[in-house]
This record gives structure tokens, sequence and C-alpha cells, in this order.
């Protein structure tokens, strides 16, 4: 009956709401049975409604025995329909969340909310592969846990193993056709940059050259998750990082935070960003790509270069796309910050209070970790996605998981990326370690492999800050200020650039920011690092 309530009431209360594979409400407590609530990709949602219709969970389900119910908020409604589920208190068995960022005071409030379990005792007990791995890779273990030590689900994981580096995978792109076409290279400085960007533009290749996503999309001009690609030029960030001294800033309290403003409202004002950065959605975004509206913008190794490529590659204009490292100041610098990964992400699929078979969930969970269930997340269905093979270029006499034509260069004219989604967990994240040869076919592209290279040469091991935690009065104070000051930034960045405010009242900006408790803020992020570091 418990889980029938809950979806009758999380279907009343959000329209739109997916369901799978429906049960039978007198099931017992015995029963294989299980329900997960999980946001659905848009590269999985073009071909299937749910997970459960994909062939990885076909299969999994196949091998297992165990019938799961997946719950899919609608596209672009994730957090709304989580909150909305968690006022509700009638929980799945199971929730694949980003703990850390995706719930105020991170994954211990959500253990004290009542939301998930405390999985120490559980993980231990039940779920010997996962701990396995844990145990047997302590960096990636620390940066699992809280600073109490507390784990919190089934974790993803990125294997530190191989040539490519797994950790780094977002970083400005260019259309190189058109660099080729006007006799230019690749830029590496800002100066470098604007001359590209205006020569882009009077040429009548583009009105608009550099584009990005609304803010929030994760390809906007300045996003916490990779620290703003042009901001780290100014030795800065928009978001909290660590300078050289180790401390803890907040990049808007800068005073090279301006400089990055008048750059851009410079380059506003000359027409070489997309006057639509404001308010454009993904696939408004993509389309601007692949239509060359726009000539550069920042997007990742694979579901941007791969994936636009791969959209064009029987096009009847096709285009070539190069990656360029971090813009920075002053020819020959290392760049500030870049995107860098945590080999131990905070995603977790993680069992909730209300889940009457917390064996069964861990069987589920735990398969990801080893063996034929680590194989069929990272490659998929043998014979069907994937074969092992002996000869492939490169790795001759080693055995090989080789992707087959139906994920590399699918029949019906499907992405890598959408077929990867639907036969592994590898291509996005989940309960499972993502294994380097994936990396090695997905960004098969030279293109994509120079991406890597490219922006690894940042210098975001020293001034990222690591997945910290903070104590339960800490984050509440995070979240209250936090939640006031987001807004507030985003929104003057846009009036600054925009000239809706003029930068003389920038210091106005900054004293405000010190009113509304930023450097509260700082202190408990510059806490959670101390004690990050002495784990």
């Amino acid at each position: 009956m418990k889980k029938l309530l809950l979806f009758l009431l999380i279907s009343f209360l959000t329209a739109g709401m997916t369901f799978a594979n429906g049960k039978d409400d007198s099931a017992s407590s015995d029963a294989r049975e299980l329900t997960i609530w999980e946001g659905l990709s848009e590269h999985i949602s073009v071909t299937y409604p749910t997970l459960d219709d994909t062939p990885l969970y076909k299969e999994m389900q196949k091998r297992l025995n165990i019938d799961v119910t997946w719950i899919h908020p609608p596209q672009g409604q994730d957090n709304e329909n989580f909150n909305l589920m968690i006022a509700s208190n009638e929980l799945p068995d199971i929730i694949y969340r980003e703990w850390l960022g995706g719930y105020p005071g991170g994954p211990e409030k959500a253990i004290s909310d009542g939301v998930i379990l405390k999985h120490n005792d559980i993980l231990k007990q039940y779920a010997p592969n996962y701990m396995s791995y844990v145990n047997t890779h302590p960096e990636s273990a620390k940066q699992i846990k809280t600073d109490a030590g507390t784990m919190y689900g089934f974790n993803f994981f990125r294997s530190p193993d191989g040539d490519l580096d797994l950790t780094v995978f977002y970083g400005p792109q260019i259309r190189k056709d058109w660099l080729d076409d006007l006799g230019l290279d690749v830029p590496e400085t800002i100066d470098d940059w604007e001359d590209v960007l205006t020569a882009f533009k009077e040429s009548g290749k583009t009105d608009s050259p550099l584009g990005f996503t609304k803010i929030g999309l994760g390809r906007s001009v300045i996003d916490p998750a990779n620290q703003g690609v042009f901001v780290q030029a100014f030795k800065t960030s928009y978001d909290f990082y660590i300078a050289d001294s180790g401390e803890v800033r907040f990049g808007p309290l800068d005073p090279q935070f301006k400089d990055f403003l008048i750059l851009f409202k410079d380059w506003y004002e000359k027409g070489l960003v997309d006057p639509e950065f404001i308010s454009c959605e993904r696939k408004a975004f993509d389309a601007k790509v692949v239509n060359g509206d726009i000539g550069a913008w920042v997007s990742f190794t694979n579901s941007g270069i791969g994936a636009y490529l791969d959209v064009m590659k029987n096009s009847p204009e096709p285009f070539d796309i190069a990656p360029t490292p971090y813009p920075v100041l002053k020819s020959g610098d290392v760049p500030f910050l870049g995107q860098m990964d945590a080999l131990g992400r905070s995603e977790a699929m993680s069992i909730t209070p209300q889940c009457d078979n917390i064996p069964l969930a861990c069987e589920w969970l735990d398969y990801g970790y080893a063996g034929e269930g680590l194989e069929l997340m990272n490659y998929g269905i043998e014979g069907e996605s994937f074969n092992w093979v002996t000869d492939f270029p490169g790795f001759e006499g080693q055995r090989w998981p080789e992707y087959t034509d139906l994920i590399m260069d699918n029949p019906e004219g499907k992405t890598k990326a959408q077929m990867g989604y639907i036969y592994t967990r590898a291509f996005y994240s989940g309960p499972t370690i993502q294994q380097w040869p994936y990396l090695y076919q997905y960004a098969e592209r030279p293109a994509q492999r120079k991406a890597i290279e490219l922006w690894a040469e940042a210098d975001a091991e020293t001034h990222q800050l690591p997945p910290i935690s903070a104590t339960a009065e800490e984050a509440e104070d995070l979240a209250t200020i936090m939640s006031e000051i987001n807004t507030y930034r985003e929104e003057m960045l846009i009036k600054f650039i925009t000239g809706q405010e003029p930068l003389s009242n920038f210091g106005a900006f900054q004293d405000r920011l010190k009113k509304m408790n930023i450097e509260r803020a700082i202190e408990i992020k510059q806490a959670g690092l101390d004690r990050y570091n002495a784990r």
C-alpha cells in the first residue's frame, strides 16, 4: 500500500510524472520489488520514457530477478518534484541525488531529516563490491564521506586508472573551420579571444560569435560547476575558490571580478556575445551551435564536441570544432581554474527509511561495482553494445571491451550519447565505477582527446574546492545565506553585463553581499576545507 500511496500522491502533486512497471499494492516486503526516484536525461527520453524500458535495465532486471519501478520527474522539474516528494513524506525505496549540493545541508542533514539512511553499517553488511572498492581507493573514499565519516549511499566513482583523465571533460570550444577560413589561430589570451570573435562577426560568419545557455544549465557564462571559463582568466571565480594562500575566497568580492565584468560588458555592447545568454535553453543552444548561429561556446568533451560532430557528420555542410585552452591574460600563463571532477562523486543511490527490504536494495545497487555488473554498467550487453576483442588498435594482445556500431555509428542516426545512455551508466553517472576504456572510445576524435589534454593544464587542483561538507548548524546557515546571495549575484551579473546597472555600483554590490552575510558563508567553507584536509 505504501508504494501505491507514494505513486498517487506524487502524481497528484506534479502532473506529467513518468512511471514504469506499476506494482500490485498487496505485494509483501518479501517480494523482489523496489522503487527508485531519479531524474531522466534528455539523451534517454528521446528514445524511452523511462529507464525501465532501456536495454541496460531490462538486462539487469532479468539477471537479478528484481522488479524495479522507476519514478521520473517531468523534464526540467527535478528540483521542484524532489521537494514535493520530500514534503509529502512518502518516499520510494531509493533516491538518486547529488547530495552535497542537491539537498540543503548536505547528506548529514538528509539523514537527520529522515530522507535517507546512514549507510555505514548497511554497506559493510550488504555491499561487498562497493566496500572492496572504497577500502582499496582511499582518495575516492575520502571524497564520498562526510567529516564525521558518514557514508550516505552507493556513490558514483571515476576510476583513477588509464591514460585519459576521466575527471576532466568541460571547457571552451570554437569553430575550427571558421578559424582556418580566416587564417586565425586557436585563441589563448583574452586579447586573442576578442580578435577572433571580432573577426567572426566582421566577416559575416555570425552576428553573435560567443554563445551560452542561461545561468544554471551548465554551459553558461558563469557556473559554479566550472567556476567560469572566462572569469578565471582574471585569477578569480564566480563562486568560492581557494586562493594561493590556501584561504577560501568568494570571487565576486575580489576587485578583479570587476575586470571580468568590464570585459564582458564591452563584448556585449560590441555584439560579440549572444544577447540571448540570459534566457537560452539547452535545446535552443544546441541548435545555435549546429546551425552556425554562434562560433564559440563552452561545453563538454562528449555531449559537446562529440555530439555536435556526430550530428553534423552527414550534413551537406559539415563543420569542424577545436578545443581551446582556458583563456589567460598573458601568453604562457597557466589558467587559474578549470573543470576537474572528484574521483568520488556525491551523486549516490541512497536507501530511504521507508525501504522495506534493505538487503534487496543493496543486492540491486551493489551489482554495478564488480564483475559482470561493472561490465554491464560500463559497456552494456555483450554481443549487442560491445564485444571483447584482442586486436583493438593500440591495445593489441589485451582483452578490450570494444563498443559495436550500434553505439559508435548507429544505423538509425542516433548519437553516441543517446545510445550510450540507454545501454550503460558510464556515459553519465550512477551506482558504478566509470572505466577509462569507455572514454577512450567515446572521446575517439582527435579534437576530443586534445580537449582533455588542454583543459587538464589548468590549475584546478590547487584552486578548486574539494567535496567538503558542513555541520548541521553550518549547513542551515549556509543554505539560508546562499539561497539569497545566489539569486542576487545572478541578477546583478546580468544587469552589469547588459548595462542595466552601471559598473560604478560594483562597490555597492560587494557591500550588499557582505550585508547578506557572505563572510559567514566563507567562514563555513573555510571550516569545511580545514576539516576535509584533516580527514
